[in-house]
């Protein structure tokens, strides 16, 4: 069995409401009748397989993927919008991502969005997806978990996944003080070349600040029960580990070393290769490391070929494709 933990869609009557605004996030079309998605920073090329859900059952047949996690992605930049601009949407996704679990129970499950301009008001629809509608948890932004500062105003969030129950994925995304102002200039990538392999670091980067808050700080000891995992294996956490441990030694040698507390979180393996793999099995050991494509953003048959051609063992490939998930799962699926 195979478990994709990191994958995304777009409803009908979101695309509807995308056409219908005219700053970031929303669609227009190409000269060719494309939709083409106006993110926070650059776009989209969408095509039926961000939509048609039937047809995503038969991909998923296809490749031989048995299940997804579904989720809205924050970095298409909803989920940071004035709630009053959002929160009508994201309820509509929920309460769709919801009856497609349930039309598919063994096929889907599914994350909820939250509208983190307004922290009460996403406790009340976590609430309403872990008690009403099904739903196994919610996505975060990883710009909210980029310093414990940040992380603490989340805290609710977390307060009521520990009492509910419920899985958290953080997915690239912004913050809600990171909106421009209606009407200020498009704000494109702040690099002069190579802008595509920049904005990649920069999205590692970010993951790999979250990484930190959650395992060097004692944020996440409050929420003991609280299943969590990163995306795009943590960032470049398993890059410079082994700097942070030479700086351990050489000025706090009576802290534990980082590389020994890297066990803490879970991560997902999204649109990178083998090497990449092998580098965070080495570090945060593969049980720690979940099956996910970024499905339909990125190539689901990519991060399949990354599991089987890493220079690892069968039965650690097979706890990254699902045992991993499965465990970590087990209460939700």
């Amino acid at each position: 069995m195979t478990i994709d933990t990191h994958t995304h869609y777009i409803t009908a009557d979101m695309r509807t409401a995308f056409k219908q605004r005219t700053e970031p996030p929303f669609i227009d079309e190409t000269d060719d009748g494309r939709d083409r998605f106006h993110m926070p920073i650059g776009h989209l090329i969408l095509n039926d397989a961000y939509y048609d859900m039937d047809a995503r059952v038969a991909f998923m047949d296809d490749v031989g993927v048995d299940r997804q996690i579904l989720s809205f992605p924050g970095l298409f930049g909803l989920d940071s919008l004035p709630v009053a601009d959002c929160f009508s949407v994201i309820q509509g996704f929920n309460d769709h991502v919801s009856a497609l679990s349930k039309q598919h129970p063994d096929r889907f499950s599914g994350l909820a969005a939250l509208p983190f301009a307004d922290i009460d008001l996403c406790v009340e629809e976590y609430k309403r997806a872990r008690t009403e509608l099904g739903l196994i948890g919610a996505i975060l932004p990883v710009n909210t978990l980029v310093s414990k500062d940040h992380a603490e105003r989340l805290a609710p969030i977390f307060a009521a996944a520990q009492e509910l129950g419920g899985h958290l994925f953080v997915h690239p995304g912004r913050r809600p003080d990171e909106v421009p102002a209606p009407g200020a200039a498009p704000k494109g990538p702040p690099f002069a070349d190579s802008m595509a392999a920049r904005q990649a670091l920069a999205v590692q980067d970010r993951c790999s600040a979250a990484m930190v808050t959650l395992i060097f700080t004692d944020f996440l000891d409050a929420y003991p029960d609280v299943t969590l995992h990163v995306a795009n294996l943590g960032g470049t956490l398993p890059m410079v580990v082994e700097r942070m441990d030479q700086v351990n030694v050489t000025r706090s040698p009576d802290k534990p070393m980082p590389s020994s507390l890297l066990d803490k979180v879970y991560v997902d393996c999204s649109s990178l290769g083998p090497r990449s793999i092998e580098i965070a099995a080495a570090f945060y050991g593969a049980d720690k490391i979940l099956l996910g494509t970024d499905c339909p953003i990125f190539m689901t048959q990519w991060s399949l070929d990354a599991i089987n051609d890493a220079k690892i063992s069968e039965d650690e490939k097979e706890l990254i494709r699902h045992g991993n998930a499965a465990r970590l799962l087990e209460s939700y699926l």
